[in-house]
């Protein structure tokens, strides 16, 4: 197949769109994607693309077509500008290209926008158009914009449901996301593809262990508000007593400020050590030694249903979950016997199983191992792309999703 991939965000950002355009060059498809200015999530761009530099090249195979966009600002102004001038500068560059692919396949991260030169395409060439959903909207947006019923929420939700409503097929990566296509965007299940996301399978032949004096709990990942920090640290606050424990956070975000601040002001500095963003390539060394790795969700809305990626990357690694989140992921957490689970945002119930941890580690050596074998028999790269070409493959032939 001739495939179109659409995203805000590509290399020499590090997302998993990256991977997927690769691994569907070997299987022998040819893959143009239709991208922005690599500034995530920083809002600096690489000296290497600056002026003009870079915008029309070839990496691993796949073709590589860039676009104009303002540079991430801060807050919803400086984000708006940003998502505007991509979807605006994406869907004249679309105009301009050779229309003889075989389908359309937007990877829709933030911001929803971004598929609106998929629907152009779409509407131009007459081509299916496959979204994979990593964030919902306007659920996505909830933390900016807290009223939802504000002008700026209904637009979003209006736009958001205009885009989702004329894709072919939606995959999507929790199987709770069903129910909220169906309520809030008036989709049927027929067209919804439950395809969830994979992690690095070099990790499974990787041994993370090391000796190590006392016991660090890892979170890696971005750190918004979403991800709900605030738990761990009061769930700290309630076992500070026990010796011997750290926690590692090693990741950047719009939250990273406020939860240090944060956990000054509870004076538990002692405790924390923040690594800031880290290359992929930099992952394994963090799992060297963790001992179990943390994972927390707000649980107010629809995003507490999200199976977060890091997920399944702890489970390749080997290392036991300590989580705090809502359902689906704590079935994952349970069916699989990866680790410990509390419902989501329950502080005191995660300082009890951090304890538990602390104080009964041989009790859960055997959980890493656990979370590699659920791995291993539900989030391939190969079982996602499988899938996927599946998918991709049927609508270019002029099928639903099914």
């Amino acid at each position: 197949m001739k495939i179109l991939v659409i995203c805000q965000y590509f290399y020499p950002e590090e997302f998993q769109i990256n991977d997927i355009c690769v691994e569907l060059i070997h299987r022998g498809h040819q893959v143009t994607v239709l991208t922005g200015l690599p500034n995530y999530p920083t809002g600096i761009i690489p000296d290497e693309y600056k002026h003009g530099a870079k915008r029309h090249e070839i990496v691993d195979g796949v073709e590589i077509i860039r676009c104009f966009e303002i540079t991430r600002g801060k807050g919803i102004v400086g984000l708006g500008k940003n998502y505007l001038s991509f979807c605006i500068s994406a869907s004249f560059k679309a105009l301009l290209l050779r229309k003889n692919f075989d389908v359309i396949y937007v990877y829709q991260l933030s911001p929803i926008l971004m598929a609106l030169p998929g629907l152009l395409l779409k509407k131009i060439t007459g081509k299916k158009l496959f979204l994979y959903c990593c964030d919902l909207w306007p659920e996505s947006i909830k933390i900016l914009v807290k009223n939802e019923n504000s002008g700026v929420f209904w637009a979003c939700k209006t736009i958001s449901s205009y885009i989702y409503r004329r894709c072919d097929c939606i995959g999507i990566q929790s199987k709770a996301f069903i129910e909220y296509f169906n309520n809030v965007h008036n989709l049927p299940e027929n067209r919804l593809k439950y395809i969830p996301q994979f992690a690095n399978e070099e990790y499974l032949k990787q041994d993370f262990d090391e000796i190590h004096k006392g016991t660090n709990f890892v979170f890696l990942g971005n750190i918004g508000i979403g991800q709900n920090l605030d738990c761990v640290v009061k769930a700290v606050e309630k076992i500070k007593d026990i010796p011997d424990f750290k926690i590692h956070i090693v990741g950047d975000g719009s939250y990273l400020e406020e939860l240090k601040q944060l956990v000054h002001s509870a004076e538990l500095d002692n405790f924390f050590v923040f690594y800031g963003r880290q290359p992929a390539s930099s992952m394994p060394k963090y799992y060297k030694f963790a001992d179990a790795c943390l994972l927390t969700l707000r649980g107010d809305s629809i995003i507490g249903q999200t199976i977060p990626s890091k997920l399944q990357g702890y489970m390749a690694a080997g290392k036991p979950v300590i989580a705090a989140i809502g359902s689906p992921t704590s079935q994952i957490i349970n069916d699989s016997g990866c680790g410990l689970v509390v419902a989501a945002g329950d502080y005191i119930g995660l300082g009890i199983i951090m304890k538990r941890f602390l104080l009964n580690r041989e009790k859960y050596v055997n959980c890493g191992q656990a979370g590699r074998e659920y791995f291993r028999q539900n989030f391939t790269r190969k079982q996602y792309v499988d899938v996927t070409e599946k998918t991709l493959k049927e609508l270019a032939e002029g099928k639903c999703c099914v």
